[in-house]
């Protein structure tokens, strides 16, 4: 199997945990390339529920994850969850980049106080991005050196203004602040040291050699800092472009891109959501579809499937193929309808707006969907044959439609959380 890049295809909440733990056993590296510990992956194995916020799923494979340059990692989060994956009886063969950068208390400060005008985790992501850019951020190079707490108390002067003008912190909670947090990172940084490492070369070599290497991409392709719906995005790229500055994907190196979509869409957090339902028909959805979020348990927005933002987000991302998840929840609801344009004042537009209050007055135009098929577990389990003629019809117009209007084709199809619950056309 040729390299792999995997990546949502909506607003994120994809199912790309699961798709990303099915395809990591036929990947001989799995590499994580952008955002923090606010993806949430669950993945079901074996009737155990597995939680990944930083670990990439192929760990559930024993593969070799990494955790590249892109991502933003918080030392305490992400031994927690190592800790949390080895007590249930796994090792994980995690790498992490050296040029990662750190996510520190006060990040997650600032993000309690200035976050909640989009409607962010309050993990830190966003103002480690934002200082990352500032150029006044520490890496996990910088936590494993022998001069760690030095560098951490160095690092942290640059941020008192801001802490302490903003009252974030006092003037006696900012010193004590960097005494304990010099302290307690440095000591993150001892126990990583084994794991950290110029993660892009193993990405060349492993390339180079013929082996098989699935970049895992965090959140959906409309939330990209660029081009998705700005400002209500996350604080990295999403695009499987960021796969090559953030996970160390080779140029020239043959590439499948995959996006994932659900067979309706979801939203978590604030901003504009064209085809959103609300009232009684939501509440239907979201709780068949058991929309709610892996990190926070926020309940999720949910709306029909916008075909217009879809194949918006496969053109600027490139994406080659579909995966398509909760077609078995869809099929527990009536009413399907899918967005097949949009327009603002009357008017048909043949953009996708770049901006939200643009974007908030939308008018979604929808096409009627004849109800799909309810199958049980055990009908779904006598079409793994790989062949969509096999098919309800239902569900196989349901798709033909779809591929039509992308113009790539639908080439998974999850019916379930499990694993084994995937039909690979």
């Amino acid at each position: 199997m040729k390299n792999t890049i995997v990546v949502g295809a909506q607003w994120g909440d994809e199912g790309k945990g699961k798709l990303v733990d099915v395809l990591a056993e036929q990947s001989d590296l799995v590499v994580r390339f952008n955002g923090g510990g606010n993806a949430g992956h669950t993945v079901m194995h074996d009737g155990e529920t597995y939680k990944f916020h930083y670990m990439p799923s192929g760990m559930l494979h024993h593969k070799t994850c990494i955790l590249g340059t892109g991502v933003v990692i918080n030392p305490k989060d992400l031994l927690e969850e190592m800790e949390s994956f080895t007590s249930s009886g796994h090792s994980p063969k995690l790498k992490i980049s050296a040029r990662a950068h750190v996510i520190f208390p006060h990040h997650q400060l600032i993000d309690a106080k200035e976050g909640g005008k989009i409607g962010t985790t309050g993990r830190g992501i966003g103002p480690t991005y934002s200082q990352k850019a500032s150029r006044i951020n520490l890496r996990m190079l910088d936590i494993i050196a022998d001069d760690a707490e030095q560098r951490i108390k160095t690092a942290l002067k640059d941020v008192k203004d801001m802490l302490v003008s903003e009252g974030i912190l006092s003037e006696q909670d900012y010193n004590d602040y960097c005494s304990s947090v010099a302290v307690e990172y440095a000591k993150y940084g001892q126990h990583f040291k084994p794991f950290i490492t110029d993660t892009e070369d193993l990405v060349r070599i492993a390339s180079k050699s013929g082996q098989s290497v699935l970049f895992e991409g965090a959140q959906g392709t409309l939330l990209d800092l660029n081009y998705g719906t700005y400002p209500y995005v996350t604080s990295s790229s999403t695009l499987a472009a960021a796969a090559y500055v953030g996970g160390g994907a080779i140029p020239g190196v043959p590439i499948r891109i995959l996006g994932i979509t659900k067979a309706y869409t979801t939203r978590v957090g604030e901003g504009p959501f064209p085809t959103e339902l609300h009232g009684e028909a939501a509440t239907l959805l979201r709780e068949t579809g058991h929309e709610y979020g892996a990190t926070t348990g926020r309940p999720r927005r949910v709306g029909h499937l916008d075909l217009y933002a879809l194949r918006y987000a496969i053109r600027i991302s490139g994406i080659q193929e579909l995966a398509m998840t909760k077609i078995d929840t869809l099929a527990l609801v009536s009413g399907i309808k899918v967005c097949t344009a949009y327009k603002i004042n009357d008017k048909v537009i043949d953009y996708f707006p770049a901006d939200a209050p643009t974007l908030e007055l939308v008018e979604p135009i929808y096409t009627e969907i004849d109800s799909i098929s309810s199958l049980s577990r055990e009908d779904w389990s006598k079409l793994k044959t790989g062949n969509k003629a096999a098919l309800p019809e239902s569900i196989r117009n349901y798709i033909k439609f779809i591929e039509d209007y992308v113009e790539i084709p639908i080439s998974i199809l999850s019916h379930g959380p499990e694993r084994n619950e995937t039909i690979v056309f």
